[in-house]
């Protein structure tokens, strides 16, 4: 515990250099090859990503969101997750506590019950994470069975409750055939995949209780359906870095926990390079596919966008920048395998990314400051349990 809190101060240490140095320094590229490599995103007008295949179980999309944040316009968020990748599904939100981290954490502190009371979506005590996924796996077979064919989507912690409900379903003879169901997940917090693992995968083992959480990390089980996860390079949710003691990439897998684990729920095939694409087949013969989108620009260096920072310049601090955080991942060790988490063509741009969910719900301009100002403005002016 003492090493990981040593990690966080130099973590903070390290993002307000890089903050203080940023567009004041004389950046200049160190590589002549685009890091997307040849043919996508090269910044010279390379081709664009092949129009992906409809992908899915076509019928009903059984949709959960992340944790339930005041401020946040929650119910457009689930309804627009994966809206580009699974079209045409008839959509649902399927409800369930979506509990916040700090979860029953704070209750030993007087006074905070009677808070919650008054204002549950601050989550000073209420459903912890482990509690919410329990009764949201059951509320999602219960749909399965009587919405029939579809998929299953979940957002953060939504996908915890996927997982839940293809391990109870991985063996259970009334389950739906294989043909008739298939899951998504984005941002997912138990990931697994071919180039890292979770930040709950690699630091808890199978059968520990995270604290906080009051969730128990569940073992790894083969289902017999067909699984899609979409994952945000650089998310410290979803994208942890296997090698930690690399301060750099951990700065940076922070920040991305700020600029794409929400934000990857609302990307499109177009954002997608065909080498991040990978698909594996488990012992029940199901097949799991791995997209992992790239952001514009390395997590770090998105906030400059928004403070006016040119384009050239973002470029120029990404390629100084990127080879000090891609040491922090050991699947970059082969260039030839690696997968591109930066371009500045093709990726995706956060801001605009969340922007339309945004301003369905509360209006406003599309960017990030005016974003933020029209949902706390929304909760001030409709009571914290408005959405």
């Amino acid at each position: 515990m003492n090493k990981r809190l040593a990690s966080s101060i130099a973590i903070a240490t390290t993002v307000l250099t890089v903050g203080a140095s940023g567009p004041m320094a004389d950046w200049i590229a160190t590589a002549d090859e685009p890091w997307g490599g040849p043919g996508y995103g090269s910044g010279s007008g390379g081709p664009i990503t092949p129009a992906i295949p409809p992908i899915g179980t076509p019928g009903r999309g059984y949709a959960l969101g992340g944790a339930h944040v005041m401020g946040i316009p929650y119910d457009e968020y689930i309804r627009r997750t994966g809206a580009d990748w699974f079209p045409g599904l008839n959509r649902e939100i399927v409800d369930y506590p979506a509990g916040q981290v700090q979860g029953h954490v704070l209750s030993f502190i007087p006074g905070v019950e009677e808070l919650h009371q008054k204002m549950p979506e601050i989550g000073l005590n209420g459903p912890s994470i482990g509690e919410s996924v329990d009764i949201g796996q059951e509320n999602v077979i219960r749909r399965v069975h009587d919405g029939g064919p579809g998929t299953v989507i979940g957002l953060s912690e939504g996908a915890m409750v996927v997982h839940a409900v293809q391990d109870r379903l991985a063996y259970d003879p009334a389950a739906p055939a294989p043909n008739e169901l298939s899951f998504a997940t984005y941002g997912d917090p138990l990931a697994i995949n071919p180039w890292t693992q979770s930040f709950l995968r690699q630091t808890y083992p199978v059968g520990s209780t995270v604290p906080a959480l009051d969730f128990l990390m569940p073992p790894v089980v083969d289902s017999q359906y067909d699984t899609y996860q979409f994952i945000s390079a650089y998310d410290s949710i979803a994208d942890w870095p296997d090698r930690p003691d690399n301060l750099m990439a951990l700065a940076n897998a922070v920040v991305g926990l700020a600029t794409g684990h929400t934000a990857v729920a609302f990307t499109n095939p177009k954002n997608m390079p065909p080498q991040n694409i990978v698909k594996t087949v488990n012992s029940r013969g199901a097949t799991t596919t791995t997209y992992m989108i790239p952001e514009q620009h390395l997590p770090l260096v998105v906030p400059f966008k928004y403070l006016g920072m040119s384009e050239a310049d973002m470029n120029h601090l990404d390629a100084v920048m990127k080879p000090m955080v891609d040491a922090g991942y050991s699947r970059n060790d082969d260039p030839a395998t690696a997968p591109v988490t930066v371009d500045p063509v093709n990726g995706y741009d956060p801001a605009a990314a969340t922007a339309p969910a945004t301003q369905a719900a509360f209006g406003g301009a599309a960017d990030p400051v005016s974003q933020l100002m029209s949902g706390i403005n929304y909760v001030l002016s409709h009571g914290p349990s408005a959405h």
